[in-house]
């Protein structure tokens, strides 16, 4: 892995489906990206409504995609298409098993590696609750 940090800014939209409806989020960051032997890192501090300040790290491989928050709020999530994955999700209210099935991953560098589009679709149930269908998407670039 690079030690070289690129200081980006990221776009992140997310929708989230069930049988009551959708409920979309959209945000602005600022983070950093790393690069190196094949992986990528996208790191961002982002204030979560209601549970407080959260650090989001982003590591893409080639196979899968690693999600880790900590802070008011802790998960380690993995996405791996045709591989179901558990983690426990942390906050204020309790712990969670949560269980993640992931549907697509797209994952799209842009010129030199300063700007790019991470896409997942996957569903998460959560203490055995009825599944959430959730749309993933973050575009970054490199800050100026």
């Amino acid at each position: 892995m690079s030690n070289k940090l690129l200081n980006i800014e990221i776009n992140i939209y997310t929708e989230i489906e069930d049988e009551g409806g959708s409920e979309i989020i959209h945000q602005t960051e600022k983070g950093t990206l790393r690069k190196g032997n094949g992986v990528h890192m996208i790191k961002y501090e982002e204030d979560m409504e209601g549970a407080g300040m959260v650090s989001t790290t982003i590591i893409i491989y080639d196979d899968r995609i690693t999600l880790k928050r900590d802070g008011a709020v802790r998960v380690h999530q993995v996405f791996k298409i045709g591989a179901p994955t558990e983690s426990v999700y942390q906050h204020q209210y309790g712990s969670f098993r949560m269980e993640t099935t992931t549907h697509r991953m797209e994952y799209i560098k842009g010129i030199e590696n300063k700007s790019g589009r991470l896409f997942i679709v996957y569903d998460v149930i959560l203490n055995d609750q009825e599944p959430r269908n959730h749309t993933f998407e973050l575009q970054f670039e490199e800050a100026f």
